[in-house]
């Protein structure tokens, strides 16, 4: 299974933003809906062996955790006004207090939460922190299987997200020499992986 953890520092934890102007109504939660499509969807189909998560950190709700599961996911689309609202009916249906990760959706979950209460989750499974000036992905000995890969959105990593992934030996790695936008770095992550091991769908 592929982890791929995204970070929005500004993001929306509630479904008080505007489909019509999503950028600015919703604290960038739009970039990080563009890297769940990089991350998930394929032509025709979706990558049923990624899981990801998206830690919401903007708004009266936040901080939240929001997991969509490639493996039991419905009705996701590749435009991004249609996953907009996928994500803003999941979040009218949670309720005030998430103290659990809960299914609001079929593979959509949410819980309260921030990066260091997602991280408890983790346990011994390799994580990757996506870092521009790193080591070369492509000559990193990646692992086939349970791995976390760790994004900012934006804005970057926040000091404090910076020393948990330090502190859980989160090792950074880079797709290339220029600064690339998350879902253009997750979309070339996935076909390193695909290459390097064969995935199938």
């Amino acid at each position: 299974m592929r982890h791929f953890v995204l970070i929005g520092q500004t993001a929306s934890a509630s479904a008080d933003f505007s489909l019509e102007n999503l950028p600015s109504s919703s604290g960038r939660l739009d970039a990080l809906l563009r890297a769940l499509r990089a991350a998930l969807l394929v032509s025709h189909d979706v990558r049923r062996d990624v899981c990801v998560y998206l830690v919401l950190r903007g708004g009266p709700r936040a901080p939240r955790v929001l997991r969509v599961e490639g493996a039991r996911v419905k009705f996701l689309r590749p435009d991004e006004r249609s996953l907009a609202i996928l994500i803003k009916k999941t979040l009218e249906a949670a309720p005030p207090v998430l103290p659990e990760l809960t299914e609001l959706r079929p593979g959509i979950h949410l819980r309260d939460g921030d990066l260091a209460d997602l991280l408890k989750e983790v346990g011994g499974a390799p994580c990757y922190v996506l870092e521009e000036g790193a080591d070369d992905v492509r000559a990193q000995p990646l692992v086939n299987g349970d791995a976390w890969f760790f994004l900012g959105d934006h804005r970057g990593f926040d000091v404090g997200s910076r020393e948990l992934l330090a502190a859980r030996s989160a090792v950074p790695v880079s797709v290339g020499p220029v600064s690339l936008h998350a879902e253009d770095v997750i979309a070339l992550l996935n076909n390193e992986l695909d290459r390097r091991f064969n995935a199938g769908l």
